[in-house]
């Protein structure tokens, strides 16, 4: 099945705008005379991502002025190639059909056609895109017609970002009680620490996670390595018995009551994208989850819009969309007691759970 999902919950789909320029006479090469816009859809849980277009055309450079419109409607898929950077190429092919205004029979005509073409996505801003598009269009059925090129530029932004507006858990008022001493408490700047990645300098490991067997286990998973099919595991995952992460803890910080990802956070969301990068048969599920402060419907809502968040910039450091799920449980999944500090820091958390289709 061409348009194979993952999951039914999955990264959101987007909604985009374009506009451009059309060569419909091509005889004795492309003249991008004749200027559009139009808006498509795109649904971004598939492999092969399905997209619907619809365009609109002003005819300026045909001889008969009395054409002056065109239509097309198309249903088009999508293939995004992963890399390391915020550009993504894609290509495109699809059909469709174009209705010609004030038609000349037999001359310029209403008729479908097939289409195909490459394209390049910048991502940012957490799942928005900015997009450079080429296709070719080639009528069918027709008489006289000849083939269409398009040069498009467009923007699209992710549905929940159109029509849903987060909602923040109120503050909790804090009461000072009268002749209550506060003392100023200095403020201790974070400090970041570096990743470590295990190594091997002159037969020495540097792993600084804890040894759980005797024998040779270079990322300290407890597989050995002659075992081990992913050699790279990062500290803590809990694994397969292939060696291979099946949930970890992505210690991500976000400003109070919102899914802003701090800046600190950053370089290890990129990590865990290298990971993926580096794993192309992973699929993964990111699932946010909260403590209990606030209401059940505004962690839920919370835990989500974090856990779209981090998804998205997975997207933006190069991991295909079609690799991603993203939920949030709100705080329905506590690891910890939620009495203390300390065990509401613990639930206040962003889980990956790795998923490896082909075993």
């Amino acid at each position: 099945f061409l348009f194979n999902s993952l999951n039914a919950v999955s990264i959101e789909n987007e909604l985009g705008i374009n506009m451009g320029v059309t060569s419909i006479n091509n005889k004795s090469g492309p003249k991008f005379k004749n200027y559009g816009f139009g808006m498509n859809y795109q649904l971004n849980r598939y492999v092969v991502m399905p997209r619907f277009d619809l365009d609109y055309v002003k005819i300026s450079d045909y001889a008969d002025k009395s054409v002056k419109n065109l239509f097309r409607g198309s249903i088009n898929g999508v293939y995004e190639f992963e890399n390391r950077t915020q550009f993504n190429p894609y290509v495109i092919a699809g059909l469709g059909y174009e209705h010609v205004s004030s038609e000349i029979k037999d001359v310029f005509e209403s008729h479908p056609f097939i289409q195909g073409g490459l394209g390049v996505n910048y991502s940012f801003m957490q799942g928005y895109k900015l997009r450079v598009e080429s296709k070719m269009l080639q009528i069918l059925n027709g008489n006289n017609e000849n083939n269409e090129i398009m040069m498009n530029f467009g923007f699209s932004v992710p549905l929940k970002r159109i029509f849903y507006k987060p909602q923040k858990t109120p503050k909790p008022k804090v009461i000072i009680r009268r002749q209550t001493i506060i003392k100023r408490v200095p403020i201790i700047k974070e400090v970041k620490v570096p990743v470590r990645v295990p190594v091997r300098v002159n037969n020495i490991d540097t792993n600084s996670c804890p040894k759980k067997i005797d024998g040779a286990d270079i990322d300290r998973d407890g597989i050995a390595d002659y075992i081990d099919q992913c050699p790279a595991t990062p500290c803590g995952s809990t694994v397969d018995r292939y060696g291979c992460p099946i949930k970890m803890t992505l210690k991500i910080n976000f400003a109070v009551n919102s899914s802003y990802i701090e800046d600190y956070s950053i370089p290890k969301i990129r990590n865990f994208a290298n990971y993926l990068l580096s794993n192309r048969e992973t699929k993964v599920v990111i699932v946010g989850h909260t403590d209990s402060d606030g209401s059940s419907a505004s962690n839920l809502t919370l835990s989500r819009d974090r856990a779209y968040a981090v998804a998205n910039k997975l997207i933006e450091f190069g991991v295909n969309n079609s690799r991603i799920t993203a939920k949030g449980m709100g705080e329905s999944m506590p690891i910890a007691s939620n009495v203390t500090k300390e065990g509401k820091r613990l639930n206040r958390r962003i889980e990956a759970i790795l998923i490896y289709p082909k075993r």
